[in-house]
């Protein structure tokens, strides 16, 4: 253990470098898109991925982020479905008001393709079916970024 970690859970390792929480609160999509590009990072050129963080009413991050790494090309309503109601029951828990905002993440994309226009359609109809409100959809490749759906 270094001698100027008082805290004594320090080690080395790929979380050593995750970036700190917004300190304010995520008013708009470039916010989102911004937030994500900079938790995803590296991990951007990798397998295809879903990131999703949730934020409060008054859209404060909350502290914690769900990456779903090496995800298939064509969605599983049922699945979807299951991440959509955990994500629920933590929103009305810790967050009441609060909302989604997800990044689908794949080397090759970053815009407007088959593999995210299929992703953002199965959250977006698992969310509206579950009452459970999106502020964000963003897509994210290893050489570009946009968002898609507010």
């Amino acid at each position: 253990m270094d001698s100027d970690d008082s805290s004594g859970w320090a080690a080395p390792g790929p979380d050593d470098d995750l970036p700190a929480l917004p300190v304010h609160p995520l008013r708009d999509v470039d916010d989102i898109l911004d937030v994500m590009l900079s938790l995803v990072g590296p991990e951007r050129a990798g397998p295809p991925a879903l990131w999703l963080v949730l934020l409060d009413a008054a859209g404060m991050m909350l502290p914690a982020v769900l990456p779903l790494v090496g995800i298939p090309l064509q969605p599983d309503t049922a699945q979807v479905r299951q991440v959509v109601v955990a994500l629920g029951d933590i929103l009305a828990h810790d967050a009441p008001g609060g909302a989604i905002a997800v990044a689908v993440v794949r080397a090759a994309g970053g815009d407007r393709g088959a593999f995210e226009r299929a992703w953002e359609h199965a959250l977006r109809v698992a969310c509206d079916d579950l009452g459970v409100r999106v502020c964000a959809v963003v897509a994210i490749g290893e050489h570009r970024a946009r968002v898609l759906a507010r």
